[in-house]
């Protein structure tokens, strides 16, 4: 009886992780595509495309460019041909003037969330609570900033 129960309780965990992985997002700090849909709480909903004009200009997307602080939901989708993340940065630094450092990449200090590297073809969602103020979303990947891929966001009180 004690194994029934055991080989239930495993074909339930299967089962429904097996359905877990039928959605298009994956696990946003996994840093590998096409892995788990985790639940994510409800909120303001905003969309990021990422993707690639040429070997050396990319962009970044976002619509609506502005939401209301508390819960948002961004559904992160790469169109590109290479790998992309999102990078959730609050400054009141322009979007096109930080800092680009030696290794080709921005600081990460004023990091309040991230979508990691996202496969090309992979969307991902992912919900940070925001607090008011302005914010950059940046591909942190190296070059990707310099490259085009930032856009400035703002949370209203």
């Amino acid at each position: 009886m004690k194994r029934r129960v055991m080989i239930v309780t495993m074909a339930a965990v299967l089962g429904t992780a097996a359905l877990s992985g039928c959605g298009s997002s994956k696990k946003a700090d996994s840093g590998s595509s096409g892995g788990v849909t985790v639940p994510v709480a409800a909120g303001t909903p905003v969309a990021v495309t990422a993707g690639d004009k040429s070997d050396t200009e990319q962009f970044l997307t976002v619509a609506p460019t502005s939401v209301k602080a508390g819960n948002v939901t961004f559904t992160f989708a790469n169109t590109g041909t290479r790998q992309h993340e999102m990078i959730v940065l609050k400054t009141d630094s322009a979007f096109d003037k930080l800092t680009v450092g030696a290794d080709n990449k921005v600081s990460e200090d004023a990091s309040v969330g991230e979508i990691s590297e996202t496969d090309k073809g992979k969307t991902v969602t992912k919900s940070f609570n925001l607090a008011a103020g302005s914010y950059v979303l940046v591909c942190n990947i190296e070059k990707h900033y310099a490259q085009g891929m930032r856009s400035a966001f703002t949370v209203t009180p």
